[in-house]
């Protein structure tokens, strides 16, 4: 057998057996114990594991460079379509994770009397951003519900989480995502699509794809960053239909991912 099936195939056990979690998460750390750059920005850093755990990057000043632009990004694209922070809104970042983005957004959030609300599935990363940042942070199960109420959300964002789901969770979620947002609600998601996926993908991903509308690579550890989904812009504004509107698909770019503008349905 050559080395390349061998490794799948190696892969594959510990996929099924449910040792790949081990293997992965001591990749992890390995990661988080590499030497990095001095870097400081003015706000919160996390430490090594909690960035590592977030984007699989360790250096402080990728995770910081990455979050502003993001976060630029999404109020630019708010703001386009009506929601803006200096009216007090609501806005939940769905899949904070150790606050790359939230870091940037919550303060320009909470400074005008808006709330901010956070959520993870990783209860170390929402209680680091409690303790950090401005804003409520809680943790949330693999599958829905949130503890939110319905209509409670004006606004809301979720950076690479759909990315790592596969597709009846992912329908799950848009499902719940709409019961917390207000009627006329905006849903900022962002996903791997066509273009993304010909510019950044594995070739596994690029023929998956082109396969099937949506498409899951290293199938296990669901909501982690081991397990990565592809998805085409039809396929998901599909998914979104039965809640939402879609009001714009910004396509994927080099190391951007493609985001979904959505309505929530009244």
């Amino acid at each position: 057998m050559r080395r390349g099936p061998l490794k799948r195939a190696l892969r594959r056990v510990l996929e099924v057996t449910g040792l790949i979690s081990v293997v992965y998460r001591a990749a992890e750390r390995r990661l988080a114990r590499v030497p990095v750059k001095a870097f400081d920005d003015g706000r919160p850093m996390p430490p090594p594991e909690l960035r590592v755990a977030v984007t699989g990057d360790v250096q402080p000043e990728w995770f910081s460079r990455t979050g502003e632009t993001q976060a630029r990004d999404f109020t630019r694209m708010a703001g386009e379509h009506g929601m803006r922070f200096e009216d007090g809104i609501h806005v939940l970042d769905f899949g904070c994770g150790s606050g790359r983005i939230a870091r940037w957004l919550a303060p320009e959030v909470t400074r005008p009397g808006g709330r901010f609300t956070g959520t993870d599935l990783n209860p170390k990363l929402a209680a680091w951003c409690a303790e950090n940042l401005p804003g409520r942070y809680v943790s949330n199960g693999l599958k829905p519900p949130l503890a939110l109420p319905d209509g409670e959300i004006d606004l809301l964002y979720a950076y690479s989480v759909f990315t790592h789901l596969r597709e009846p969770l992912a329908r799950a979620w848009l499902a719940e995502l709409a019961r917390v947002l207000k009627p006329g609600g905006l849903a900022l998601v962002t996903f791997h699509d066509e273009a993304f996926t010909e510019i950044c993908g594995p070739p596994e991903a690029k023929a998956g794809l082109a396969a099937s509308p949506y498409f899951v690579l290293n199938d296990a550890m669901e909501g982690s960053n081991y397990l990565s989904a592809w998805t085409t812009r039809a396929r998901f504004a599909e998914l979104a239909q039965p809640h939402f509107r879609a009001e714009a698909i910004h396509l994927g770019q080099k190391d951007i991912q493609a985001t979904a503008v959505l309505r929530r349905l009244a």
